[in-house]
């Protein structure tokens, strides 16, 4: 009775809150701790009815249904991150020269999404940056100057139906391709055009899926309507077992580039005739991973996930200097999300000179230059919950040409915060 009697007065304390109230939390631990101090209540049956009806509050909002907030914030969701870095790159020249550079880094991205309705929705996204596709990091010092944000992505995505989507705009990535590593895609591009998605389960144990659609890739060309690419990514996921689980992919992406201007992005090492281009790059990327659950139980170590991953690339529109690969691990936890929490990743990579544009491989990996192998090695450890302190270390050679590796040692030091 007396339980019941403490709902009921919760509940009436809900329906007389209007508008968006932040505070509703904190109003309903009062109460009941009022109800407590009266003996109304016991400080368990207190307990559980403050987390039910938390819970049962937060399913509402979810789900659009909670009747004290307006339907548009609702449907509205708001997210975040803030990362401070400290990176130290050692390079030598041809002569041999050690050269070493120090600089602090921040990175802020806050992205909203917003349901139109149940089939439509939109998604936006600003970041610190200045405009290069491969980056949102801001250098810390000079002249104290204000700091630059931009658009990092707006896009509108429909679920036509359980098996079908289909976005534009200015996209993430995950919208238009799956991909293992950042040996072809820098994580950080958000591709802008059209994507088709379609999925189709199989059985219990196996489904299929395809990405494909038209991107712009170049913005400052010589030609009128830009540079495009023409992506397909069919796939496959197969669970063995409860434990071990393998996703794999084939990629064919035709990049129309012969005779444009490069873009201002490009690092400059494949074969151009002057500032344009010489090849168009159709690029036929397999890719594997395979995921393994509590990979050590057997031999009593407590590692939670073990993924193994590699890629293949080859540029059919060149005779020479057009493959590359990348192949790694990562084990510890699948997610770094509490204290405690761990995860270790390696990467071997190595891409030829015209292997893939060099407007899109990851920009850490020796400048995100082609011509390059690099092994790369992280550590990432958990503070408290949604923040995380991480180490990154590239050592990366150059391979074209034969007058030197010019060798380089990047080093990265983050501090990551969600919210």
């Amino acid at each position: 009775m007396k339980k019941f009697f403490a709902i009921m007065l919760i509940a009436v304390m809900l329906a007389s809150i209007s508008g968006v109230r932040l505070s509703y939390a904190g109003e309903i631990d009062l109460l009941l701790q009022k109800l407590v101090e009266k003996g109304v209540l016991t400080p368990g049956e207190a307990q559980q009815i403050g987390t039910e009806t938390k819970e049962q509050v937060k399913k509402e909002i979810a789900e659009g249904k909670y009747s004290s907030l307006p339907s548009w914030a609702q449907n509205i969701k708001l997210k975040g991150d803030f990362r401070l870095r400290f990176q130290s790159l050692h390079e030598k020249n041809t002569r041999d020269i050690g050269k070493d550079t120090t600089i602090g880094r921040i990175r802020v991205r806050l992205g909203l999404e917003g349901k139109v309705n149940d089939k439509l929705k939109v998604g936006v996204g600003i970041a610190t940056g200045s405009g290069d596709p491969r980056s949102t990091n801001i250098t810390l010092g000079g002249s104290q100057a204000k700091k630059t944000v931009i658009l990092d992505y707006a896009y509108a995505k429909y679920d036509h139906r359980p098996w079908l989507s289909l976005a534009g705009g200015k996209m993430l990535l995950s919208d238009v391709l799956w991909e293992p590593t950042d040996l072809i895609w820098d994580t950080d591009i958000t591709p802008e055009g059209a994507s088709i998605g379609l999925q189709k389960a199989l059985g219990p144990d196996t489904s299929v899926f395809l990405k494909t659609g038209p991107l712009v890739i170049v913005e400052d060309t010589s030609t009128i309507s830009g540079a495009m690419a023409y992506l397909a990514q069919p796939g496959i996921t197969h669970n063995f077992s409860s434990n071990l689980s393998l996703k794999a992919a084939l990629t064919y992406a035709y990049f129309q580039m012969k005779d444009s201007v490069a873009s201002s992005y490009s690092k400059g090492q494949n074969t151009k005739n002057g500032t344009s281009y010489r090849y168009n790059y159709s690029i036929l990327n397999p890719a594997l991973e395979f995921s393994l659950k509590e990979p050590f139980k057997a031999v009593g170590l407590n590692v939670e996930s073990l993924k193994l991953f590699g890629e293949y690339v080859n540029n059919l529109q060149v005779a020479k200097k057009n493959t590359g690969l990348s192949a790694g691990l990562q084990f510890g936890n699948a997610k770094v999300e509490k204290w405690g929490d761990w995860q270790f990743r390696y990467v071997y990579a190595m891409l030829e000179k015209d292997s893939v544009l060099d407007i899109l491989p990851d920009s850490d990996r020796y400048s995100g230059k082609t011509g390059m192998r690099s092994h790369e090695a992280s550590i990432n450890f958990g503070l408290a919950k949604n923040t995380s302190i991480g180490v990154d270390v590239y050592r990366s050679w150059n391979i074209v040409g034969t007058a030197t590796k010019a060798p380089e040692t990047l080093v990265q030091v983050d501090w990551n915060m969600k919210f």
